[in-house]
């Protein structure tokens, strides 16, 4: 799995109720996802009927025939080594819908169109067996609510970035029938945008310029997500034993608070 670090508020670890003070965060990568052909993957709609002058807009998966709003077909891998076996480059068909009703923002060169809203899917196209559990086609290998997400690049540029992070003030939730996360992990989606047409561009004050897109992507948590029905990472299981050992050491300080208050 590959790791990235990255300057965040310490996670809230849901298991002792306790928040740490800033530190570095090492996000884990725990699945990316690649088109399956070159052609576009995803339409940005701004609101205007004529593609520009609108100030809200909508970022969604398009059918390859018709570009109305429906699902892709990708190539989706999991990572972490008791997953990536039996998920790697297997088909899924990928669905996004989201949304934001802010204008676009133009700073020097770069474009960023903020306040995207909505969610995502990774649908296996067919049955997939990990480890002797069989699931059937239709499995959530991935899905995504997520909150505050931006598209951000060069102006007038073939390439964006669609991206998130809870550390940069994004809320994000993943789910999936394959890994499962520590309550309250740091999140990050990470989509890459390219071959745009046309170009990233925005009129001021609106949101941006109507384009189809080539999509490409990697999911990752803080801490590393668990596959279900394995065994959690060293670096987890660190955490839980610390995380046990304030809750009991809280709890013995408050029975001790008890004593002296009643002697």
């Amino acid at each position: 799995m590959l790791k990235s670090p990255r300057l965040a508020l310490a996670t809230v670890f849901a298991v002792v109720g306790l928040s740490a003070a800033p530190a570095q965060a090492v996000l884990t990568t725990f699945a990316n996802f690649t088109g399956i052909n070159s052609v576009s993957g995803v339409r940005f709609q701004n609101s205007a009927p004529d593609d520009v002058s609108g100030t809200t807009g909508s970022l969604y998966t398009i059918d390859p025939l018709t570009s109305v709003p429906g699902s892709r077909l990708v190539s989706f891998s999991f990572l972490p080594p008791a997953l990536a076996a039996s998920i790697t480059n297997v088909l899924a068909s990928f669905t996004l819908l989201s949304s934001t009703a802010s204008p676009a923002q133009t700073v020097g060169v770069f474009t960023l169109q903020p306040g995207l809203a909505g969610g995502f899917s990774f649908l296996s196209t067919s049955a997939i067996s990990v480890g002797g559990t069989n699931y059937a086609a239709g499995a959530n290998l991935l899905s995504g609510t997520f909150t505050d997400v931006s598209i951000a690049g060069q102006s007038n540029a073939s390439a964006a970035a669609y991206n998130g992070s809870t550390g940069g003030g994004s809320t994000i939730l993943f789910t999936s029938d394959f890994v499962s996360f520590v309550p309250n992990s740091d999140f990050d989606m990470s989509i890459s945008l390219t071959s745009l047409a046309p170009l990233l561009f925005a009129n001021p004050g609106a949101a941006l310029r109507s384009f189809e897109a080539y999509s490409t992507g990697s999911f990752s948590s803080d801490p590393a997500a668990i596959v279900v029905g394995g065994v959690p990472e060293p670096s987890v299981w660190a955490m839980l034993i610390a995380g046990f050992g304030l809750v009991g050491f809280q709890a013995r300080r408050r029975r001790i608070a008890a004593l002296a208050t009643t002697a």
